[in-house]
């Protein structure tokens, strides 16, 4: 069996109070209408924390900008098990002249920060490489297996494996996914991000959080068969174009699959 989380959303407020759906957390991040929607969320069920709005990411310029001390309390206040932080570096963190080494210095210098100032367990998610991720979020690409196996493994750290992000960077890369999959640390996923993906403006795969289709759940069966997480989580809130009633149908279908799958 594997918790089931879910982002927080207003329709997902409806499915929890009228028992139509049964799921252990909701995940939030510690920004924007947070601290006002707090109170509504932890009735509800605890929070499963992912940010705490620092754009906290492995090899970040900032980290000492940090407010640990409200960190904590924030991550016991919602009963959060575990910290989700983005495996990534942006162009405009790295010092001139940066080398693969310097940046895997850094990495690991910062997760072993983490790991010693949060008071749960550090987990590491894998970000998608695309266009996108380089044009528009100034990401550094840091996907490759080899990459990620030495990070995880040298600080000994769990992962936190996004399949969204998984696929995207499989599609841009021209890899297999399944392929791509079978190298990434399966023994050491402890949550797993669930959502559709699709393709930007331009044509290229993009990490669009909508619905997911029958080949999403057909990759989660085949990851939950290597793995064993402690937690699922759908990232799905819709999309622009999607009316409410189609929101609120399709959150209720896939919480429905996915606890089939998991209970």
């Amino acid at each position: 069996m594997y918790k089931i989380a879910c982002n927080w959303s207003d329709p997902l407020a409806d499915l929890i109070i009228n028992r139509q759906i049964n799921i252990d957390y909701i995940k939030a991040g510690a920004y924007g209408e947070f601290e006002r929607q707090f109170d509504t969320i932890r009735s509800l069920k605890p929070i499963l924390l992912h940010g705490l709005g620092y754009h906290e990411r492995t090899g970040m310029e900032n980290i000492n900008l940090i407010d640990l001390q409200r960190a904590n309390k924030i991550i016991k206040d919602c009963g959060c098990p575990h910290l989700g932080i983005h495996l990534a570096i942006k162009n405009s963190d790295m010092q001139s002249l940066m080398e693969p080494e310097d940046i895997y210095i850094r990495m690991s210098k910062h997760i072993q920060f983490f790991k010693k100032n949060l008071s749960v367990p550090v987990l590491l998610e894998n970000i998608p490489d695309s266009p996108q991720e380089r044009a528009v979020f100034d990401h550094y690409p840091y996907a490759e297996p080899e990459r990620i196996n030495r990070l995880l493994y040298d600080n000994d750290v769990n992962l936190l494996l996004d399949l969204a992000h998984a696929k995207v960077t499989a599609l841009y890369k021209d890899w297999k996914i399944y392929e791509y999959l079978k190298n990434l640390p399966l023994d050491r996923i402890k949550e797993i991000h669930v959502s559709g993906s699709g393709y930007d403006q331009y044509g290229f795969p993009d990490d669009t959080h909508q619905a997911m289709c029958d080949d999403d759940y057909e990759l989660l069966y085949w990851v939950l068969e290597r793995s064993n997480p402690d937690i699922v989580t759908l990232e799905y809130v819709g999309i622009d174009s999607e009316p409410q009633d189609l929101i609120l149908d399709n959150l209720y279908s896939q919480i429905k699959k996915l606890e089939f799958i998991c209970r």
